[in-house]
């Protein structure tokens, strides 16, 4: 069988995937071009609306921003390094390299990055700008950057701003309290000391403590990946401890019967829902058992724990090697624990629990507050494909049978049949799956990677082709044809780049992804507080 190129060619089916994703990189260089305000840079749109090409904009106080945010095109720029790598082409990369030269030399924040969840470029006054109900914060969440490329580009200013970032973020050394949102620090003097940040102490005081910094897992597993990275690709020991120091903060929060972890190891201070909102909360309505937000997982907070934040630490220790087996085994206890205590196998969802191990699903809020309102119930949430790669990433790396159980329930509810019969080698018809999920591609790699004789591979490729007619529209990447914008850090084709190498066997050539995400939020005229990722990228024709 074959593929016809946009040339009208025919390739193998093998390179079809490449094809389509050629497609997409050359539309996006074209549409995200730098054409506004009174000089060109070689910086990108984030996106743009489909019909006409014009770019995502942001209204705020007045003002229209053409938003440019280096840490939303993190994975564009892997999808684009990659491209170059399975095609000889240069161009991609060449692209990629020039906006990451270009943001790393103008577009700083002290010695941080402007960039993140409430901070970005405007294109079309070429001046940073932030979200107007938070200041000026720099803020990662997730978003897991693409340090290794940064690095390569530029070592010492790499360096410096991932060192800056734990400056500004850490509020006390001895214990790691830090906050979610940082603010550049002057450093002493008018020289910059590199690597200066590490030599500090620390006292690694109990865990639980009440402090003013949000110790969330989404932006701690920011912190500890960062440093974890330039510790690895410098040679540098400081910075690989600090990371484990903070990695282990959440390691000892696990109950001591359970194991489950929290989604963060302090206290935030009282009163009101600016303290601790399990403790304001349910303080009265569960009173036995004395719960704060690090011992209160609902699945969004599960999904951090042992979805983004397990990958991730995952990744380190494939980074790492054996110096990282602790963050590794940090993981793969997370998956164990929440996989007996929060997942429901006969629904295959996950359920709001304590760490103590009680489940709160249908508990009626008397109280008003972060987890809702008053009369609503606490609920479970499906397994969605990014857990099941993420169990899958954990069963490859320990073959742990209590692993591998969850994995297969998990992609029988994902419409992927059962995984045990795959796993046999031997004729087999197509699969029959709708599935069209991109992280479910991502875990059966995982899979096949571990086992090359099964039919793994045959079932992501089975996907692959779904992902293609589901979701490539108009020359973009789009959750459906209906959808009004394209974002260009969409995972699509970074996950067909990661398949297409896999079925020729040089995968290792593709940049690493585990799950880092897109967002920026802020107060938009009109409408408050929001999320471009659900108001601008969500938004269908009618």
């Amino acid at each position: 069988m074959a593929f016809r190129t946009a040339a009208g060619d025919l390739v193998p089916m093998s390179e079809r995937f490449i094809e389509a994703v050629r497609r997409w990189a050359d539309r996006v260089l074209e549409a995200g071009k730098d054409r506004y305000g009174d000089k060109q840079t070689p910086l990108l749109v984030d996106g743009v609306r489909v019909e006409n090409g014009e770019p995502v904009a942001w209204l705020s106080q007045g003002e229209e921003w053409i938003l440019s945010n280096p840490a939303n095109q993190q994975n564009l720029f892997r999808t684009l390094t990659g491209l170059s790598q399975l095609t000889g082409d240069q161009r991609y990369i060449k692209a990629a390299r020039l906006a990451t030269e270009y943001a790393l030399k103008h577009l700083r924040y002290g010695d941080l990055m402007c960039w993140g969840g409430h901070m970005a470029y405007d294109l079309n006054s070429k001046k940073q700008i932030h979200a107007s109900d938070k200041g000026p914060q720099h803020e990662l969440k997730c978003h897991y950057p693409f340090y290794e490329f940064m690095l390569e580009i530029n070592r010492t200013e790499t360096q410096k701003m991932i060192e800056a970032m734990w400056e500004s973020h850490v509020r006390d050394w001895n214990n790691l309290e830090f906050n979610r949102h940082g603010q550049p620090k002057e450093y002493e003097g008018t020289t910059y000391k590199q690597g200066g940040v590490w030599d500090r102490s620390y006292r690694s005081d109990p865990v639980f403590f009440t402090g003013k910094g949000l110790t969330f897992v989404n932006a701690g597993s920011d912190l500890y990946y960062s440093a974890a990275v330039v510790g690895a690709l410098t040679k540098q020991e400081a910075p690989i401890e600090w990371a484990e120091r903070l990695a282990a903060r959440y390691a000892e929060t696990a109950h001591p019967e359970t194991g489950m972890t929290g989604y963060q190891f302090s206290i935030s201070e009282l009163p009101g829902q600016r303290g601790d909102r399990a403790a304001h909360q349910f303080g009265e309505q569960l009173a036995n058992d004395q719960p704060i937000e690090a011992t209160l997982s609902v699945p969004g907070q599960i999904h951090a724990i042992a979805g983004e934040s397990a990958l991730c630490r995952m990744a380190i220790y494939d980074l790492l090697g054996e110096r990282g087996r602790r963050f590794l085994d940090w993981a793969l206890a997370d998956l164990q624990a929440y996989g007996r205590y929060a997942y429901d196998e006969r629904k295959n969802v996950f359920h709001p629990v304590l760490t103590n191990g009680k489940r709160l699903t249908g508990l009626v809020l008397e109280k008003d507050g972060y987890y809702g309102r008053r009369g609503e119930a606490l609920s479970s949430k499906p397994a969605d494909g990014l857990m099941f790669w993420s169990y899958a990433a954990g069963y490859r790396r320990s073959e742990d049978p209590e692993l591998w159980h969850i994995v297969r329930n998990m992609g029988r509810g994902l419409g992927l049949g059962d995984l045990d019969k795959l796993r046999q080698a031997g004729t087999l018809l197509p699969c029959g799956t709708k599935c069209s999920n991109t992280h479910v591609l991502f875990g059966l790699l995982e899979l096949a990677a571990i086992h090359p004789e099964s039919h793994y591979l045959t079932l992501a490729e089975e996907i692959g082709d779904h992902i293609l007619a589901n979701t490539f529209h108009h020359g973009f990447f789009l959750p459906s044809k209906r959808h009004v914008y394209a974002r260009f850090d969409s995972i699509d084709p970074l996950a067909l780049l990661h398949l297409s190498a896999e079925m020729q066997g040089n995968r290792s050539v593709i940049p690493s992804y585990f799950g880092g995400k897109a967002f920026f939020a802020a107060d938009y005229d009109g409408n408050g507080h929001r999320y471009d990722s659900s108001f601008i990228y969500s938004l269908v024709k009618d």
